[in-house]
Protein backbone atom coordinates (compact mmCIF):
# COMPACT_ATOMS: atom_id res chain seq x y z
CA UNK A 1 0.00 0.00 0.00
CA UNK A 2 1.24 3.61 0.77
CA UNK A 3 4.25 4.84 3.38
CA UNK A 4 5.39 7.40 4.13
CA UNK A 5 8.01 9.56 6.13
CA UNK A 6 7.67 13.55 7.54
CA UNK A 7 9.86 15.90 8.90
CA UNK A 8 8.49 18.82 10.91
CA UNK A 9 5.07 18.49 9.43
CA UNK A 10 6.26 19.94 6.67
CA UNK A 11 7.56 17.42 4.44
CA UNK A 12 5.27 14.39 3.77
CA UNK A 13 7.43 11.58 1.04
CA UNK A 14 5.25 8.75 -0.72
CA UNK A 15 6.30 5.77 -2.35
CA UNK A 16 3.82 3.43 -4.68
CA UNK A 17 2.26 5.31 -6.45
CA UNK A 18 1.43 9.23 -6.50
CA UNK A 19 -0.49 9.63 -3.36
CA UNK A 20 -3.96 10.60 -4.45
CA UNK A 21 -2.76 10.77 -8.42
CA UNK A 22 -4.32 7.77 -9.70
CA UNK A 23 -2.52 5.95 -12.68
CA UNK A 24 -3.45 6.07 -16.13
CA UNK A 25 -6.90 5.87 -16.72
CA UNK A 26 -8.85 5.23 -19.90
CA UNK A 27 -11.56 7.47 -20.70
CA UNK A 28 -14.36 7.37 -23.26
CA UNK A 29 -15.03 10.83 -25.01
CA UNK A 30 -16.74 11.44 -28.20
CA UNK A 31 -14.86 11.68 -31.10
CA UNK A 32 -14.80 15.32 -32.05
CA UNK A 33 -12.91 18.72 -31.30
CA UNK A 34 -13.64 18.07 -27.51
CA UNK A 35 -11.39 14.97 -27.40
CA UNK A 36 -8.32 16.67 -28.32
CA UNK A 37 -8.84 19.99 -25.73
CA UNK A 38 -5.49 19.64 -23.93
CA UNK A 39 -6.38 19.02 -20.31
CA UNK A 40 -5.75 17.20 -17.45
CA UNK A 41 -8.77 15.20 -14.86
CA UNK A 42 -9.39 15.75 -11.20
CA UNK A 43 -11.90 13.65 -10.05
CA UNK A 44 -12.76 11.57 -6.64
CA UNK A 45 -11.54 8.27 -5.95
CA UNK A 46 -13.99 6.19 -4.39
CA UNK A 47 -13.52 3.18 -2.34
CA UNK A 48 -16.98 2.23 -1.89
CA UNK A 49 -18.60 -1.28 -0.96
CA UNK A 50 -21.08 -3.51 -2.44
CA UNK A 51 -24.73 -4.52 -1.81
CA UNK A 52 -23.52 -7.78 -0.56
CA UNK A 53 -21.65 -6.11 2.00
CA UNK A 54 -17.84 -6.67 1.00
CA UNK A 55 -15.24 -4.40 -0.58
CA UNK A 56 -16.04 -3.05 -4.23
CA UNK A 57 -13.57 -4.72 -5.98
CA UNK A 58 -12.92 -1.35 -8.12
CA UNK A 59 -12.44 1.98 -7.39
CA UNK A 60 -14.53 4.59 -9.08
CA UNK A 61 -13.60 7.98 -10.65
CA UNK A 62 -16.60 10.19 -10.70
CA UNK A 63 -16.43 13.82 -11.42
CA UNK A 64 -17.31 16.37 -8.64
CA UNK A 65 -21.00 17.59 -8.97
CA UNK A 66 -20.66 21.19 -10.34
CA UNK A 67 -22.16 22.18 -6.43
CA UNK A 68 -18.97 21.27 -5.34
CA UNK A 69 -16.63 21.52 -8.31
CA UNK A 70 -13.34 23.18 -7.16
CA UNK A 71 -12.41 26.34 -7.81
CA UNK A 72 -9.08 25.62 -10.34
CA UNK A 73 -6.58 28.03 -11.27
CA UNK A 74 -3.48 28.06 -13.57
CA UNK A 75 0.11 29.48 -13.94
CA UNK A 76 3.30 28.93 -15.13
CA UNK A 77 5.90 28.42 -12.81
CA UNK A 78 6.67 32.11 -12.25
CA UNK A 79 3.85 33.71 -14.05
CA UNK A 80 0.09 34.82 -12.05
CA UNK A 81 -2.63 32.23 -11.26
CA UNK A 82 -5.64 32.56 -13.43
CA UNK A 83 -8.87 31.00 -13.41
CA UNK A 84 -10.10 28.07 -15.11
CA UNK A 85 -13.06 26.03 -15.68
CA UNK A 86 -13.90 22.67 -14.60
CA UNK A 87 -16.14 20.15 -16.40
CA UNK A 88 -18.81 17.98 -14.28
CA UNK A 89 -20.09 16.94 -17.72
CA UNK A 90 -20.10 13.45 -18.30
CA UNK A 91 -18.78 13.39 -21.27
CA UNK A 92 -15.55 15.28 -20.27
CA UNK A 93 -15.39 13.93 -16.57
CA UNK A 94 -13.51 16.23 -14.88
CA UNK A 95 -11.83 17.80 -17.31
CA UNK A 96 -9.41 20.90 -16.74
CA UNK A 97 -8.40 22.27 -20.29
CA UNK A 98 -5.05 23.42 -20.27
CA UNK A 99 -3.24 25.90 -22.02
CA UNK A 100 -1.95 23.92 -25.05
CA UNK A 101 1.73 25.56 -24.98
CA UNK A 102 2.09 24.29 -21.38
CA UNK A 103 2.70 21.27 -22.82
CA UNK A 104 4.91 22.39 -25.37
CA UNK A 105 8.84 20.78 -25.23
CA UNK A 106 11.66 22.73 -25.68
CA UNK A 107 14.79 21.74 -27.56
CA UNK A 108 15.77 19.63 -25.42
CA UNK A 109 12.52 17.28 -25.13
CA UNK A 110 11.06 18.59 -21.84
CA UNK A 111 7.87 20.70 -20.97
CA UNK A 112 9.00 23.95 -18.56
CA UNK A 113 7.15 23.17 -15.08
CA UNK A 114 3.92 24.82 -14.58
CA UNK A 115 1.44 24.94 -11.77
CA UNK A 116 -1.92 23.99 -11.04
CA UNK A 117 -4.24 24.94 -8.09
CA UNK A 118 -7.15 23.03 -6.43
CA UNK A 119 -9.58 24.40 -3.86
CA UNK A 120 -12.47 22.16 -2.58
CA UNK A 121 -14.67 24.09 -0.74
CA UNK A 122 -13.81 24.72 2.95
CA UNK A 123 -11.07 23.74 1.98
CA UNK A 124 -7.06 24.68 2.13
CA UNK A 125 -5.32 25.03 -1.53
CA UNK A 126 -3.81 22.51 -2.97
CA UNK A 127 -1.03 23.21 -5.68
CA UNK A 128 1.13 21.40 -7.77
CA UNK A 129 3.93 21.64 -9.24
CA UNK A 130 4.31 19.59 -12.51
CA UNK A 131 4.95 18.19 -16.05
CA UNK A 132 2.58 15.98 -16.60
CA UNK A 133 1.78 14.24 -20.24
CA UNK A 134 -1.35 15.57 -22.13
CA UNK A 135 -4.59 13.87 -21.40
CA UNK A 136 -2.83 11.22 -19.68
CA UNK A 137 -2.58 13.28 -15.78
CA UNK A 138 -5.57 12.13 -13.24
CA UNK A 139 -5.59 13.93 -9.89
CA UNK A 140 -8.02 12.22 -7.89
CA UNK A 141 -9.19 13.44 -4.20
CA UNK A 142 -9.82 10.07 -2.20
CA UNK A 143 -12.78 9.20 0.14
CA UNK A 144 -13.93 5.88 1.37
CA UNK A 145 -17.90 5.17 0.76
CA UNK A 146 -20.38 6.24 -1.15
CA UNK A 147 -20.92 10.02 -2.14
CA UNK A 148 -24.54 10.74 -1.74
CA UNK A 149 -25.24 10.16 1.81
CA UNK A 150 -27.97 11.58 3.77
CA UNK A 151 -27.20 12.62 7.43
CA UNK A 152 -28.49 10.58 10.31
CA UNK A 153 -31.42 11.51 12.27
CA UNK A 154 -31.20 12.81 14.97
CA UNK A 155 -31.91 10.50 18.14
CA UNK A 156 -31.52 7.58 16.36
CA UNK A 157 -28.58 4.85 17.72
CA UNK A 158 -29.26 0.94 19.20
CA UNK A 159 -29.38 -1.05 22.10
CA UNK A 160 -28.28 -4.00 21.44
CA UNK A 161 -28.42 -7.07 24.23
CA UNK A 162 -25.09 -9.76 23.08
CA UNK A 163 -26.60 -13.26 23.81
CA UNK A 164 -22.99 -15.75 24.56
CA UNK A 165 -21.60 -12.36 25.96
CA UNK A 166 -20.33 -13.36 29.33
CA UNK A 167 -18.87 -11.09 32.25
CA UNK A 168 -18.80 -7.17 31.82
CA UNK A 169 -17.26 -4.71 29.21
CA UNK A 170 -14.20 -2.77 29.38
CA UNK A 171 -14.52 -0.89 26.01
CA UNK A 172 -17.01 -1.35 23.97
CA UNK A 173 -16.95 0.42 20.63
CA UNK A 174 -19.39 0.82 17.65
CA UNK A 175 -18.39 0.14 13.96
CA UNK A 176 -19.59 0.72 10.97
CA UNK A 177 -18.46 -0.12 7.05
CA UNK A 178 -19.91 1.07 4.42
CA UNK A 179 -20.09 4.90 5.48
CA UNK A 180 -17.36 4.00 7.65
CA UNK A 181 -17.51 5.35 11.33
CA UNK A 182 -16.34 4.70 14.60
CA UNK A 183 -17.45 5.63 18.15
CA UNK A 184 -17.56 4.90 21.84
CA UNK A 185 -20.31 3.28 23.29
CA UNK A 186 -21.05 3.60 27.16
CA UNK A 187 -20.23 0.92 29.65
CA UNK A 188 -23.47 -0.79 30.97
CA UNK A 189 -23.49 -2.49 34.21
CA UNK A 190 -23.25 -5.71 34.19
CA UNK A 191 -26.45 -7.76 32.32
CA UNK A 192 -26.98 -4.33 30.86
CA UNK A 193 -27.64 -4.13 26.91
CA UNK A 194 -25.55 -1.67 25.24
CA UNK A 195 -26.93 1.13 24.37
CA UNK A 196 -25.52 3.44 21.78
CA UNK A 197 -26.69 6.95 20.19
CA UNK A 198 -25.49 7.51 16.51
CA UNK A 199 -24.51 11.22 17.61
CA UNK A 200 -21.09 9.78 18.91
CA UNK A 201 -19.85 7.98 15.42
CA UNK A 202 -17.12 9.34 13.84
CA UNK A 203 -16.77 9.31 10.32
CA UNK A 204 -13.78 8.07 9.26
CA UNK A 205 -13.63 9.31 5.60
CA UNK A 206 -16.05 12.35 4.58
CA UNK A 207 -19.01 13.55 5.92
CA UNK A 208 -21.21 11.61 8.30
CA UNK A 209 -24.09 9.61 6.82
CA UNK A 210 -26.83 7.26 7.66
CA UNK A 211 -26.49 3.59 7.81
CA UNK A 212 -28.52 2.11 4.65
CA UNK A 213 -28.62 -1.54 4.70
CA UNK A 214 -29.76 -2.07 1.16
CA UNK A 215 -26.82 -0.70 -0.19
CA UNK A 216 -24.41 -3.12 2.06
CA UNK A 217 -23.37 -0.84 5.03
CA UNK A 218 -22.87 -3.09 8.25
CA UNK A 219 -22.62 -2.31 11.78
CA UNK A 220 -20.77 -3.98 14.65
CA UNK A 221 -19.98 -3.65 18.30
CA UNK A 222 -16.33 -4.97 19.76
CA UNK A 223 -15.86 -4.73 22.71
CA UNK A 224 -11.80 -4.11 23.97
CA UNK A 225 -9.50 -4.13 27.07
CA UNK A 226 -6.40 -3.41 27.99
CA UNK A 227 -3.50 -6.12 28.25
CA UNK A 228 -2.07 -4.44 31.11
CA UNK A 229 -1.39 -7.77 33.42
CA UNK A 230 0.60 -10.08 33.62
CA UNK A 231 4.37 -11.15 32.98
CA UNK A 232 3.51 -11.51 29.05
CA UNK A 233 1.50 -8.22 29.21
CA UNK A 234 1.87 -6.13 25.91
CA UNK A 235 -0.08 -2.96 26.84
CA UNK A 236 -2.02 -3.00 23.62
CA UNK A 237 -5.76 -2.21 23.38
CA UNK A 238 -7.07 -5.74 21.73
CA UNK A 239 -10.46 -6.58 20.55
CA UNK A 240 -11.75 -9.07 23.08
CA UNK A 241 -15.31 -9.84 20.94
CA UNK A 242 -18.11 -8.79 18.44
CA UNK A 243 -20.79 -8.89 17.41
CA UNK A 244 -22.78 -8.08 14.39
CA UNK A 245 -25.76 -6.46 14.51
CA UNK A 246 -29.10 -6.86 12.88
CA UNK A 247 -30.85 -4.03 12.70
CA UNK A 248 -28.10 -1.28 11.08
CA UNK A 249 -30.91 1.48 9.95
CA UNK A 250 -31.45 4.28 12.05
CA UNK A 251 -34.91 5.38 13.33
CA UNK A 252 -35.40 9.50 13.98
CA UNK A 253 -35.89 10.02 18.04
CA UNK A 254 -35.24 5.82 18.77
CA UNK A 255 -32.71 3.61 19.59
CA UNK A 256 -32.82 0.34 17.62
CA UNK A 257 -33.11 -2.80 20.31
CA UNK A 258 -31.94 -5.80 18.49
CA UNK A 259 -30.71 -9.20 20.20
CA UNK A 260 -27.04 -10.31 18.93
CA UNK A 261 -24.66 -13.17 19.08
CA UNK A 262 -21.69 -12.63 20.66
CA UNK A 263 -18.36 -14.10 19.23
CA UNK A 264 -15.33 -14.40 21.91
CA UNK A 265 -13.43 -15.79 19.35
CA UNK A 266 -9.84 -14.53 18.69
CA UNK A 267 -7.15 -15.01 16.31
CA UNK A 268 -3.37 -14.60 15.98
CA UNK A 269 -2.02 -12.03 13.76
CA UNK A 270 1.66 -12.31 12.35
CA UNK A 271 3.89 -9.43 11.75
CA UNK A 272 7.61 -8.45 12.01
CA UNK A 273 8.77 -6.53 15.04
CA UNK A 274 9.40 -3.04 14.32
CA UNK A 275 13.27 -3.17 14.58
CA UNK A 276 15.31 -0.54 16.40
CA UNK A 277 17.28 0.09 13.27
CA UNK A 278 13.98 1.72 11.73
CA UNK A 279 14.27 4.25 14.86
CA UNK A 280 18.08 4.99 14.24
CA UNK A 281 17.26 5.68 10.81
CA UNK A 282 14.69 8.40 12.01
CA UNK A 283 16.44 10.08 14.07
CA UNK A 284 20.02 9.92 12.05
CA UNK A 285 17.88 11.23 8.92
CA UNK A 286 16.09 14.26 11.18
CA UNK A 287 19.85 15.43 11.80
CA UNK A 288 19.39 18.83 14.32
CA UNK A 289 15.61 18.08 13.72
CA UNK A 290 15.39 15.21 16.20
CA UNK A 291 14.43 16.29 19.61
CA UNK A 292 12.81 13.18 21.46
CA UNK A 293 11.66 10.01 20.14
CA UNK A 294 8.09 9.08 21.68
CA UNK A 295 7.99 5.47 22.41
CA UNK A 296 4.71 7.03 23.81
CA UNK A 297 3.25 8.12 20.73
CA UNK A 298 4.79 5.75 18.36
CA UNK A 299 2.45 2.42 17.85
CA UNK A 300 1.44 0.00 15.68
CA UNK A 301 -2.61 -0.62 14.03
CA UNK A 302 -3.75 -3.80 12.85
CA UNK A 303 -7.48 -3.68 11.43
CA UNK A 304 -9.32 -3.80 7.92
CA UNK A 305 -8.85 -1.35 5.25
CA UNK A 306 -11.53 -0.82 2.37
CA UNK A 307 -9.23 -1.19 -0.25
CA UNK A 308 -5.41 -1.74 -0.82
CA UNK A 309 -5.60 -0.39 -4.28
CA UNK A 310 -6.79 3.06 -1.95
CA UNK A 311 -4.24 5.44 -0.67
CA UNK A 312 -2.69 4.84 2.74
CA UNK A 313 -3.00 7.52 4.67
CA UNK A 314 -6.27 9.95 4.12
CA UNK A 315 -7.51 9.55 7.51
CA UNK A 316 -6.90 10.93 10.82
CA UNK A 317 -6.78 10.73 14.62
CA UNK A 318 -7.26 12.28 17.64
CA UNK A 319 -4.94 10.20 19.29
CA UNK A 320 -1.96 10.24 17.05
CA UNK A 321 0.05 13.27 16.05
CA UNK A 322 0.58 11.63 12.19
CA UNK A 323 -1.84 10.80 9.31
CA UNK A 324 -3.61 7.36 9.64
CA UNK A 325 -4.83 4.85 7.00
CA UNK A 326 -8.86 4.98 7.05
CA UNK A 327 -9.41 1.42 8.71
CA UNK A 328 -11.41 -0.10 11.59
CA UNK A 329 -8.45 -0.77 14.03
CA UNK A 330 -8.92 -4.46 15.97
CA UNK A 331 -5.68 -4.08 17.82
CA UNK A 332 -3.57 -0.90 18.72
CA UNK A 333 -0.13 -1.66 20.56
CA UNK A 334 3.08 -0.22 21.21
CA UNK A 335 5.36 0.31 18.47
CA UNK A 336 8.03 -2.31 19.83
CA UNK A 337 6.01 -5.19 20.95
CA UNK A 338 7.81 -8.07 21.02
CA UNK A 339 4.89 -10.55 19.28
CA UNK A 340 0.95 -9.24 18.83
CA UNK A 341 -1.45 -11.15 20.96
CA UNK A 342 -4.71 -12.17 19.37
CA UNK A 343 -7.31 -10.17 18.73
CA UNK A 344 -11.29 -10.30 17.76
CA UNK A 345 -12.27 -10.19 13.89
CA UNK A 346 -15.81 -9.82 13.03
CA UNK A 347 -16.66 -12.49 10.60
CA UNK A 348 -18.30 -10.27 8.29
CA UNK A 349 -15.33 -7.66 7.79
CA UNK A 350 -13.54 -10.74 6.84
CA UNK A 351 -13.97 -9.66 3.08
CA UNK A 352 -12.21 -6.44 3.91
CA UNK A 353 -8.09 -6.94 3.35
CA UNK A 354 -6.31 -6.42 6.86
CA UNK A 355 -2.96 -4.52 7.42
CA UNK A 356 -0.73 -3.04 9.82
CA UNK A 357 0.18 0.45 10.18
CA UNK A 358 3.35 1.85 12.03
CA UNK A 359 4.22 5.48 12.89
CA UNK A 360 7.42 6.24 14.60
CA UNK A 361 7.28 9.83 15.67
CA UNK A 362 9.77 12.11 16.95
CA UNK A 363 8.71 14.93 18.27
CA UNK A 364 10.36 18.72 19.49
CA UNK A 365 8.52 22.07 20.87
CA UNK A 366 8.55 25.22 19.17
CA UNK A 367 6.65 28.69 20.19
CA UNK A 368 4.30 26.36 22.38
CA UNK A 369 3.58 23.97 19.29
CA UNK A 370 4.35 20.28 19.10
CA UNK A 371 6.24 19.45 15.82
CA UNK A 372 6.49 15.81 14.75
CA UNK A 373 8.27 14.24 12.36
CA UNK A 374 8.00 10.31 11.47
CA UNK A 375 8.42 7.19 9.66
CA UNK A 376 5.04 5.58 8.88
CA UNK A 377 4.27 2.61 6.38
CA UNK A 378 1.22 0.55 5.92
CA UNK A 379 1.21 -3.12 5.27
CA UNK A 380 -0.45 -5.54 3.30
CA UNK A 381 -0.07 -9.06 4.75
CA UNK A 382 2.15 -10.52 2.35
CA UNK A 383 1.55 -13.73 -0.16
CA UNK A 384 2.73 -16.09 2.54
CA UNK A 385 0.85 -14.38 5.49
CA UNK A 386 1.98 -11.99 8.15
CA UNK A 387 3.40 -8.85 7.83
CA UNK A 388 6.52 -8.23 6.40
CA UNK A 389 7.91 -4.90 8.22
CA UNK A 390 9.00 -2.31 6.25
CA UNK A 391 9.24 1.83 5.52
CA UNK A 392 10.39 1.91 1.95
CA UNK A 393 9.32 6.17 2.13
CA UNK A 394 13.17 7.76 2.11
CA UNK A 395 12.95 11.05 4.49
CA UNK A 396 13.79 14.57 3.06
CA UNK A 397 17.29 15.77 4.49
CA UNK A 398 19.46 18.74 3.58
CA UNK A 399 16.36 20.61 4.13
CA UNK A 400 16.83 24.40 2.64
CA UNK A 401 14.79 27.68 1.68
CA UNK A 402 16.30 29.82 -1.26
CA UNK A 403 15.21 33.54 -0.37
CA UNK A 404 15.07 36.74 -2.67
CA UNK A 405 17.31 38.54 -0.08
CA UNK A 406 18.45 36.50 2.48
CA UNK A 407 20.50 33.80 0.68
CA UNK A 408 19.89 30.24 0.94
CA UNK A 409 19.26 29.06 4.95
CA UNK A 410 19.23 26.00 6.40
CA UNK A 411 16.01 25.06 7.86
CA UNK A 412 17.86 21.74 9.37
CA UNK A 413 19.90 23.85 11.45
CA UNK A 414 20.29 24.20 15.19
CA UNK A 415 18.13 27.77 14.94
CA UNK A 416 14.26 27.12 15.30
CA UNK A 417 13.30 30.34 14.06
CA UNK A 418 15.44 31.94 11.04
CA UNK A 419 14.67 35.96 9.25
CA UNK A 420 13.64 35.16 5.75
CA UNK A 421 13.79 38.66 4.64
CA UNK A 422 10.49 40.26 3.14
CA UNK A 423 7.59 38.37 2.04
CA UNK A 424 7.76 38.89 -1.47
CA UNK A 425 9.25 37.54 -4.29
CA UNK A 426 9.47 34.04 -5.13
CA UNK A 427 11.16 31.20 -2.27
CA UNK A 428 12.43 27.79 -2.82
CA UNK A 429 12.46 25.08 -1.09
CA UNK A 430 14.54 22.32 -1.58
CA UNK A 431 15.12 18.67 0.27
CA UNK A 432 17.80 15.84 -0.39
CA UNK A 433 15.24 12.58 -0.52
CA UNK A 434 17.54 10.07 1.86
CA UNK A 435 19.42 7.82 -0.64
CA UNK A 436 19.69 3.56 -0.43
CA UNK A 437 18.53 0.29 -2.65
CA UNK A 438 15.62 -0.13 0.19
CA UNK A 439 13.81 3.42 -0.28
CA UNK A 440 12.29 5.24 -2.93
CA UNK A 441 10.06 8.33 -3.85
CA UNK A 442 7.25 9.06 -6.27
CA UNK A 443 5.88 11.96 -4.98
CA UNK A 444 6.44 15.18 -2.00
CA UNK A 445 3.74 16.41 -0.40
CA UNK A 446 4.79 19.75 1.35
CA UNK A 447 2.18 21.44 3.59
CA UNK A 448 2.78 25.56 4.52
CA UNK A 449 1.88 25.77 7.95
CA UNK A 450 1.43 29.30 9.92
CA UNK A 451 2.09 29.42 13.54
CA UNK A 452 -0.23 31.21 15.39
CA UNK A 453 -0.54 31.23 19.52
CA UNK A 454 0.05 27.21 20.32
CA UNK A 455 -1.40 26.29 17.30
CA UNK A 456 -0.36 24.93 13.73
CA UNK A 457 -2.75 26.27 10.76
CA UNK A 458 -2.46 24.93 7.25
CA UNK A 459 -2.14 27.68 4.43
CA UNK A 460 -1.29 25.24 1.80
CA UNK A 461 -0.61 22.13 0.67
CA UNK A 462 2.04 21.64 -2.47
CA UNK A 463 2.49 18.01 -4.02
CA UNK A 464 5.84 18.28 -6.80
CA UNK A 465 7.52 15.33 -8.26
CA UNK A 466 10.94 16.78 -8.03
CA UNK A 467 12.46 17.88 -4.57
CA UNK A 468 11.89 21.76 -4.77
CA UNK A 469 8.78 23.67 -4.03
CA UNK A 470 8.44 27.42 -5.12
CA UNK A 471 6.24 29.16 -3.02
CA UNK A 472 4.88 32.77 -3.47
CA UNK A 473 6.42 35.20 -0.69
CA UNK A 474 3.49 36.78 -0.68
CA UNK A 475 1.73 33.85 1.80
CA UNK A 476 4.56 34.13 4.19
CA UNK A 477 3.42 37.78 5.07
CA UNK A 478 2.32 37.73 8.84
Amino acid sequence: MRCAAGAGLLLLVGCNQIFGITPTQSWDAPVDVIADMPHVALTWQVAATAPSGGPDPLLAYPPFAAAIAPRIRLATLDGPFQPADYSSDPATPGWIQIPREYFTLDTSGHAATWRLEYTMPGGVPHELQWTPMDKLAHLTVPIVGRLDRPPAPSGGGYTITADLHTGTYTGPRLLTTGLWTEGLANIPSSGAPVDYDFSNANSLSGAKGRPDPTQGDRAFLVDYFTDSSGSQATGCRVASGSAALTAVALQPGAHTVQTVTWDAGRSMVSSDVVGIGFVGRLTTNLGMLHGTFSAQLSTLLFGAAPSTDFPGLTGASPALLLPVPVMQTLLQCPYNVAALPSTAQPALLGGFPTVVHVQLVDTRQILGVTLASGLETVLASSTGGGFKMAFPAAMATQIKLATPTRGVLDLGGAADQLAAGAPSGSFTLSFTPEAGSDVRVDYYEVTLHRFIPDELTSERVYTVTAPSVRIDGALLAP
